[in-house]
């Protein structure tokens, strides 16, 4: 199996660690090729809002030599492992960044047809509070990315050092990130006879039919036709 781990921080603290636990319990359970992305180092630049990924193709991103290799990775990869720390109660910058420059494959624009047999894990972690928000927010873009199934797993530590932790408290954290991981191995076996979800259907089927509406020569209406998926003749759900 081939899982792809973006790293939201390059701290290796908490969030790190329980990353680190959930990957051992899944190296139990099955062989894996792991390709791993360490933000901001993988990709150093904001978005700058030029609109080329949208408006001509991804290779006309500024940062396409950045962004282009983590394309590769996440379509070769059977499940995708996104992490952020908790920063000021909400996800990192750099995870923020990482989802700004993949705007062009959600839904609605040029969705990668190879995210609609993915399954997907977002971790969080956080001394206080906040895990809710920045799981939210990863969770929002692989939903509209097609992703099919997202499991999520956060963590209130309560400390800013992993060793810090009573040994009690370790200890029953792990069973947890052990019990999330086999759900997520589970899902990966079976993840060709898992269905696309309700709103992952209704979603194309709009977008299909306001699709049809758009200017012949239209980046994104060009590249549904491409696939198929306007004249039915691709129907990947």
């Amino acid at each position: 199996m081939k899982i792809c781990v973006i790293h939201g921080s390059p701290r290796k603290g908490n969030t790190y660690k329980t990353t680190q636990i959930f990957m051992e319990q899944l190296r139990k359970n099955a062989e894996l090729e792991i390709v791993e992305f360490y933000l901001p180092k993988a990709l150093p630049y904001f978005c700058c809002g030029c609109c080329n990924c949208y408006d001509e193709s991804a290779d006309k991103c500024p940062h396409a030599q950045y962004t282009q290799p983590i394309e590769q990775a996440m379509k070769e990869a059977d499940g995708l492992v996104l992490t952020s720390p908790v920063y000021v109660l909400a996800e990192s910058g750099a995870i923020k960044s990482f989802m700004d420059h993949f705007g062009y494959i959600y839904l609605p624009h040029r969705p990668m047809e190879e995210m609609f047999s993915k399954v997907a894990m977002v971790i969080s972690t956080t001394a206080g509070a906040g895990t809710g928000k920045a799981i939210k927010a990863v969770s929002r873009t692989l939903r509209y990315w097609g992703v099919k199934r997202i499991y999520c797993l956060g963590l209130t530590v309560s400390t800013r050092n992993w060793e810090d932790m009573k040994a009690g408290k370790q200890i029953k954290l792990q069973k947890l990130i052990g019990k999330k991981a086999d759900m997520f191995h589970k899902a990966l076996v079976n993840r060709k006879k898992i269905p696309a979800t309700i709103f992952i259907k209704f979603m194309f089927i709009y977008i299909k039919k306001v699709m049809r509406d758009y200017e012949d020569g239209h980046t994104d209406k060009k590249y549904w036709l491409q696939k198929g998926w306007l004249t039915g003749q691709n129907k990947p759900f």
